[in-house]
Protein backbone atom coordinates (compact mmCIF):
# COMPACT_ATOMS: atom_id res chain seq x y z
CA UNK A 1 0.00 0.00 0.00
CA UNK A 2 2.86 2.36 0.71
CA UNK A 3 3.92 2.34 -3.27
CA UNK A 4 0.59 3.42 -3.84
CA UNK A 5 0.61 6.19 -1.69
CA UNK A 6 4.34 7.35 -2.95
CA UNK A 7 2.92 6.80 -6.28
CA UNK A 8 -0.15 8.99 -5.59
CA UNK A 9 2.00 11.75 -4.18
CA UNK A 10 4.37 11.74 -7.35
CA UNK A 11 1.31 12.75 -9.68
CA UNK A 12 -0.32 15.28 -7.11
CA UNK A 13 0.22 18.48 -9.04
CA UNK A 14 0.85 16.90 -12.37
CA UNK A 15 -1.56 16.80 -15.33
CA UNK A 16 -2.71 14.85 -18.17
CA UNK A 17 -3.28 17.27 -20.96
CA UNK A 18 -6.65 15.79 -21.48
CA UNK A 19 -8.69 19.24 -21.09
CA UNK A 20 -11.87 19.09 -19.33
CA UNK A 21 -13.57 22.23 -19.92
CA UNK A 22 -12.81 25.82 -21.64
CA UNK A 23 -12.93 28.76 -19.23
CA UNK A 24 -13.86 32.12 -19.73
CA UNK A 25 -11.61 34.62 -18.80
CA UNK A 26 -13.85 37.40 -16.67
CA UNK A 27 -10.89 39.77 -15.52
CA UNK A 28 -7.33 39.84 -15.72
CA UNK A 29 -5.77 43.25 -13.90
CA UNK A 30 -2.46 43.24 -13.33
CA UNK A 31 -1.49 39.68 -11.18
CA UNK A 32 -5.05 38.47 -10.41
CA UNK A 33 -7.21 36.45 -13.09
CA UNK A 34 -10.50 35.64 -12.86
CA UNK A 35 -12.02 32.71 -14.61
CA UNK A 36 -15.54 31.80 -15.25
CA UNK A 37 -16.08 28.12 -15.42
CA UNK A 38 -18.64 25.38 -14.19
CA UNK A 39 -16.90 21.80 -13.95
CA UNK A 40 -13.65 22.06 -12.40
CA UNK A 41 -14.86 24.39 -9.71
CA UNK A 42 -16.82 20.94 -8.66
CA UNK A 43 -14.25 19.52 -5.82
CA UNK A 44 -11.80 22.41 -5.85
CA UNK A 45 -10.91 23.77 -2.64
CA UNK A 46 -8.68 27.16 -2.02
CA UNK A 47 -4.68 26.34 -2.82
CA UNK A 48 -5.53 23.25 -5.31
CA UNK A 49 -3.06 23.62 -8.44
CA UNK A 50 -5.48 24.13 -12.11
CA UNK A 51 -4.00 23.66 -15.21
CA UNK A 52 -4.66 27.38 -17.24
CA UNK A 53 -3.82 26.74 -20.51
CA UNK A 54 -0.89 24.38 -19.45
CA UNK A 55 0.20 27.01 -16.52
CA UNK A 56 -0.20 24.97 -13.06
CA UNK A 57 -2.01 28.14 -11.06
CA UNK A 58 -3.03 28.42 -7.37
CA UNK A 59 -6.40 28.30 -6.56
CA UNK A 60 -6.40 31.88 -4.64
CA UNK A 61 -10.10 32.22 -3.97
CA UNK A 62 -13.72 30.70 -5.43
CA UNK A 63 -17.12 32.19 -6.18
CA UNK A 64 -20.61 30.24 -7.04
CA UNK A 65 -18.91 30.40 -10.89
CA UNK A 66 -15.37 31.55 -10.70
CA UNK A 67 -11.89 31.03 -9.97
CA UNK A 68 -9.19 33.31 -9.15
CA UNK A 69 -5.51 33.22 -8.97
CA UNK A 70 -2.70 35.27 -8.85
CA UNK A 71 -0.22 35.60 -11.92
CA UNK A 72 3.71 36.12 -10.97
CA UNK A 73 5.88 37.85 -12.90
CA UNK A 74 8.00 34.68 -14.25
CA UNK A 75 4.48 33.30 -15.14
CA UNK A 76 3.96 36.21 -17.52
CA UNK A 77 7.55 36.18 -19.10
CA UNK A 78 7.46 32.65 -19.54
CA UNK A 79 3.79 32.34 -21.02
CA UNK A 80 1.03 34.61 -23.38
CA UNK A 81 -0.33 36.51 -20.33
CA UNK A 82 2.77 38.33 -20.94
CA UNK A 83 2.67 39.00 -24.33
CA UNK A 84 0.28 41.73 -25.47
CA UNK A 85 -2.15 39.10 -27.34
CA UNK A 86 -5.60 39.26 -25.77
CA UNK A 87 -7.18 36.14 -23.96
CA UNK A 88 -10.56 35.27 -23.70
CA UNK A 89 -10.94 31.61 -23.29
CA UNK A 90 -8.45 29.15 -21.71
CA UNK A 91 -8.34 24.97 -21.53
CA UNK A 92 -8.84 23.79 -17.97
CA UNK A 93 -7.50 20.41 -16.00
CA UNK A 94 -7.82 19.50 -12.61
CA UNK A 95 -4.42 17.92 -11.36
CA UNK A 96 -4.80 14.21 -12.07
CA UNK A 97 -5.44 11.30 -9.12
CA UNK A 98 -3.80 7.92 -9.00
CA UNK A 99 -7.09 6.30 -9.39
CA UNK A 100 -7.74 8.79 -12.75
CA UNK A 101 -6.53 7.03 -16.31
CA UNK A 102 -3.59 9.32 -17.61
CA UNK A 103 -5.16 9.61 -21.27
CA UNK A 104 -2.28 12.31 -23.01
CA UNK A 105 0.77 12.62 -20.55
CA UNK A 106 2.29 13.51 -18.21
CA UNK A 107 2.61 17.16 -17.64
CA UNK A 108 4.16 19.40 -15.10
CA UNK A 109 2.52 23.12 -16.05
CA UNK A 110 5.30 24.55 -15.74
CA UNK A 111 5.42 26.36 -19.45
CA UNK A 112 9.31 26.70 -20.85
CA UNK A 113 8.29 29.27 -23.26
CA UNK A 114 5.94 30.36 -26.27
CA UNK A 115 5.15 29.27 -30.13
CA UNK A 116 3.60 31.00 -32.45
CA UNK A 117 1.18 29.50 -35.92
CA UNK A 118 2.50 30.59 -38.77
CA UNK A 119 0.53 28.49 -41.12
CA UNK A 120 -2.86 25.76 -40.68
CA UNK A 121 -3.78 23.60 -43.25
CA UNK A 122 -7.21 22.64 -43.35
CA UNK A 123 -6.98 18.52 -44.35
CA UNK A 124 -9.72 16.48 -45.16
CA UNK A 125 -10.27 15.04 -41.54
CA UNK A 126 -8.36 17.05 -39.68
CA UNK A 127 -6.45 20.30 -39.14
CA UNK A 128 -2.41 20.54 -39.80
CA UNK A 129 -0.59 23.67 -37.70
CA UNK A 130 2.72 24.71 -38.13
CA UNK A 131 4.28 26.47 -35.24
CA UNK A 132 7.42 28.16 -34.60
CA UNK A 133 9.50 28.50 -31.28
CA UNK A 134 12.85 29.09 -30.10
CA UNK A 135 15.66 26.51 -30.81
CA UNK A 136 16.44 25.61 -26.68
CA UNK A 137 12.66 24.00 -27.11
CA UNK A 138 12.41 22.46 -29.97
CA UNK A 139 16.05 20.99 -28.74
CA UNK A 140 14.00 19.14 -26.57
CA UNK A 141 11.05 17.65 -28.62
CA UNK A 142 10.82 14.50 -30.55
CA UNK A 143 9.23 13.81 -33.72
CA UNK A 144 6.02 11.39 -32.91
CA UNK A 145 6.61 12.33 -29.13
CA UNK A 146 4.61 14.32 -26.97
CA UNK A 147 4.09 18.16 -26.38
CA UNK A 148 1.62 20.26 -23.88
CA UNK A 149 -0.06 23.24 -26.20
CA UNK A 150 -1.89 25.02 -24.26
CA UNK A 151 -2.09 22.35 -21.74
CA UNK A 152 -3.47 19.96 -24.47
CA UNK A 153 -1.36 16.79 -24.80
CA UNK A 154 -0.86 16.98 -28.69
CA UNK A 155 1.75 14.26 -31.21
CA UNK A 156 4.55 15.75 -32.63
CA UNK A 157 4.16 15.24 -37.11
CA UNK A 158 7.69 16.94 -37.70
CA UNK A 159 9.88 19.45 -37.16
CA UNK A 160 11.56 21.27 -39.39
CA UNK A 161 14.50 23.32 -38.11
CA UNK A 162 12.41 25.68 -35.79
CA UNK A 163 9.48 24.83 -36.56
CA UNK A 164 7.21 21.87 -36.47
CA UNK A 165 3.69 20.82 -37.45
CA UNK A 166 1.03 19.00 -35.26
CA UNK A 167 -2.14 17.46 -36.27
CA UNK A 168 -6.05 18.74 -34.83
CA UNK A 169 -8.58 16.06 -34.85
CA UNK A 170 -12.12 17.84 -35.07
CA UNK A 171 -12.94 15.83 -31.09
CA UNK A 172 -9.71 18.51 -30.07
CA UNK A 173 -10.76 21.11 -31.80
CA UNK A 174 -14.52 21.13 -30.67
CA UNK A 175 -13.20 20.54 -26.90
CA UNK A 176 -10.04 22.68 -26.63
CA UNK A 177 -9.31 26.55 -27.28
CA UNK A 178 -6.60 25.36 -30.30
CA UNK A 179 -10.16 24.85 -31.79
CA UNK A 180 -10.11 28.54 -33.01
CA UNK A 181 -6.59 28.75 -33.41
CA UNK A 182 -5.67 31.45 -36.21
CA UNK A 183 -2.68 32.59 -37.95
CA UNK A 184 0.28 34.60 -35.92
CA UNK A 185 -1.67 33.50 -32.39
CA UNK A 186 0.58 32.68 -29.74
CA UNK A 187 0.18 29.58 -27.57
CA UNK A 188 2.17 28.50 -24.31
CA UNK A 189 4.65 25.39 -24.12
CA UNK A 190 5.53 22.47 -22.46
CA UNK A 191 7.80 19.81 -23.79
CA UNK A 192 7.81 15.91 -22.77
CA UNK A 193 9.43 16.17 -19.08
CA UNK A 194 11.12 12.09 -19.88
CA UNK A 195 12.79 13.93 -22.93
CA UNK A 196 14.16 16.72 -21.32
CA UNK A 197 15.30 14.39 -18.33
CA UNK A 198 16.39 11.82 -20.85
CA UNK A 199 18.49 14.62 -22.92
CA UNK A 200 20.16 16.01 -19.70
CA UNK A 201 21.46 13.05 -18.83
CA UNK A 202 23.01 12.35 -21.73
CA UNK A 203 24.83 15.61 -21.90
CA UNK A 204 25.95 14.71 -18.63
CA UNK A 205 27.21 11.51 -19.91
CA UNK A 206 29.15 13.19 -22.71
CA UNK A 207 31.24 16.12 -20.55
CA UNK A 208 32.14 13.47 -18.65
Amino acid sequence: MEIFYLLEKLIYKMFTGIVEEIGKIRKIKENNLVIECKKVIEGSNIGDSISVSGICLTITSITDDSLHFQLTEETKSKTFFGSEQEKSTVNLERAASFDKRIGGHLLEGHIEGTAICKKINKLKNSNEVILETDNNIIDNIVEKGYIGIDGTSITIVSINNNQFAISLIPHTMDITTLGHLSKNQIVNIETDINARYIRKYVEQIMKK
